[in-house]
């Protein structure tokens, strides 16, 4: 998932001076009607700003990406070595449009301006994407309750949710506000119709890399370095469901359980390139913390027998035509992180990742845009539009 959300690719000409660089806001309105839509954006989709009087942004800048960086997003934990980070930090909207004198990246700010002018009772909602899925889906319950009280407990709530906020989503009108809801499907009773976007359903293979050598934000290579990823639940969440995704240079399929934490410390990967890492207890138990909020999110989101359908309306954009990592490439024993093998997709997320798993009827609607411009794309928007209107749209799909 490297491509997702990247930061603005600024051509830096002899002598350019960069001015007019920023972040645009778009201002909403509280909603006031007796219908709300929310937008759930994906994995470093919310900007992320230090608590205090003076907040600081931590997640993004132009500056940010523009110099090599210091400080990492790295979340402590105990045990942990000193590293450089910005201290506790909360969610400050949606990412929007990030802006330099050569070009610019569009996160959300399109989606959000039609949203606020198109959509009813539009209301964006951030999170820190960093955490586990399941906490950030306990967060978005609480805002759907709040809203529906705000209304006099008789608003009706659509969802549009992008990327990871797909899964955020799901977790949260499967199992409410809890880890497992006490019945199914027990945050869902004032949701009316979801559109979820590009949402990898059971992971996927492409942020495995990010796992091991970290993100690059254009120059930046201190906000998520492999020990700032090491820290996050989200990341490891969004790897694939199972470890199915390793193959030879043949491409035929390789066994490594990259969900086995003495894989990891054999291998090496990650913080555990620092031989050191790999005898440290601490650092061994945060890696087990991670792997189960893995395990536990996919079990929690897995289709189980009995489970009812959903009991509102859906529709699901896939993103097709474009080259996407399928898999990690392991040669004589050694991770080709060169070469990996790719299938159909966003360019992020696979195509045959982006479809429901749980039972569900649904429409689906497939758009050629890359992973972050599907939130932009005009015949996207034009059918979210119509589908929360009431309108079938795309292919219709029953439970299964």
């Amino acid at each position: 998932m490297r491509t997702l959300h990247h930061s603005c690719v600024v051509l830096l000409l002899l002598g350019a001076v960069l001015t007019g660089c920023g972040a645009a806001r778009v201002n909403v309105p509280p909603p006031t009607g007796e219908e709300v839509t929310i937008l759930v954006p994906g994995y470093r989709g919310s900007f992320l700003v230090t608590e205090g009087p003076e907040p600081e942004r931590a997640w993004l800048t132009v500056g940010q990406a523009l110099s090599r960086g210091e400080r990492t997003l790295a979340i402590p934990f105990p045990g942990q070595r000193p590293v450089p980070n910005y201290g506790p930090l909360r969610p400050d909207g949606p990412m929007t449009k990030l802006s330099a004198v050569f070009a610019s990246v569009d996160a959300y700010r399109s989606f959000m301006e039609f949203g606020r002018d198109h959509l009813p009772g539009f209301v964006p909602f951030s999170y820190d994407w960093r955490r586990d899925i399941r906490e950030s889906a306990g967060a978005l319950c609480a805002r759907i309750e709040q809203l529906v009280a705000e209304g006099g407990g008789k608003r009706k709530v659509n969802i549009v949710a992008h990327s990871m906020g797909g899964l955020v989503t799901l977790h949260c009108l499967l199992h409410g506000g809890a880890q497992t809801g006490e019945r199914p499907w027990v945050g869902a009773e004032h949701v009316k119709r979801v559109v979820i976007i590009g949402t990898p359903f059971t992971g996927g293979p492409g942020i495995f890399d990010d796992l091991l050598v970290g993100t690059e934000t254009l120059r930046n290579r201190a906000l998520l370095a492999p020990e700032a990823l090491f820290t996050f639940a989200s990341a490891f969440q969004l790897v694939s469901a199972r470890s199915d995704f390793f193959v030879d240079a043949g491409g035929g399929p390789v066994e490594v359980d990259a969900l086995d934490p003495a894989v990891w410390l054999k291998q090496g990967w990650g913080p555990f390139a620092d031989s050191a890492l790999r005898e440290d207890e601490a650092y061994r138990a945060q890696l087990i913390r991670m792997l189960d909020a893995h395990r536990e999110l996919h079990e929690a989101l897995a289709p189980k027998p009995g489970l009812p359908a959903a009991p509102f309306e859906t529709l699901v954009v896939v993103g097709t035509g474009r080259p996407t990592v399928s898999g990690v490439r392991m040669v004589d024993g050694k991770l080709d992180l060169k070469h990996p093998p790719r299938a159909d997709g966003d360019g992020s997320v696979l195509s045959s990742r982006a479809v429901p798993v749980l039972p569900m009827t649904w429409w689906r609607v497939d758009s050629d845009a890359e992973h972050v411009a599907l939130m932009s794309d005009r015949e996207v928007l034009h059918a979210v539009e119509r589908f929360l209107r009431g309108e079938k749209v795309g292919t219709a799909r029953q439970p299964y």
